[in-house]
């Protein structure tokens, strides 16, 4: 299975006098995409939730506790909501008779997990996956890229008597 790099553009980020100035915002399109917010919205966002910097990037612990937060708190935003929180996670390979788990690899990770949306975090990038597609800033995409954390973002059900 080929891993699909879809080149999209998070909404007004073309025309965005704050992403036009900005640098290391790999969180801020990450959000954008998985949560359907705009540019802005997401800058925002993660500046207040993360405490992003201007021009500096997203400390992957904030990145983490804030992404925690909104998940035990069902912390909704547009309209989706981090469902859940995977460590690092791992595929066990049997070779020789002997069981060895591996971290996945972002690649690895869409082939198993083909449905959802996902914000992944990796080293030091952020992206998302959503149903199966690579939606990433970085023009060459990160399949080789073992994951740190995954979180997954869901629609808000509501219940209409």
């Amino acid at each position: 299975m080929e891993v699909k790099l879809q080149a999209q553009w998070v909404v007004g980020s073309k025309d965005s006098v704050i992403a036009s100035s900005e640098s290391k915002d790999c969180v801020v399109y990450a959000t954008a995409s998985a949560f359907g917010l705009t540019y802005d919205q997401a800058h925002g966002h993660v500046k207040h939730r993360f405490n992003r910097k201007d021009k500096r990037g997203t400390n992957t612990l904030d990145i983490i506790d804030g992404m925690k937060h909104m998940a035990e708190t069902r912390e909704s935003i547009n309209g989706k909501f981090v469902r859940e929180v995977m460590d690092a996670p791992t595929k066990t390979y049997h070779v020789h008779g002997k069981d060895f788990k591996r971290r996945n690899r972002v690649s690895t990770f869409i082939k198993d997990n083909p449905q959802g949306t996902y914000l992944i975090l990796t080293s030091s990038h952020a992206l998302t996956i959503k149903d199966g597609a690579m939606i990433d800033n970085i023009k060459e995409g990160s399949a080789s890229k073992l994951i740190k954390k995954v979180f997954k973002v869901e629609t808000v059900i509501t219940f209409q008597p």
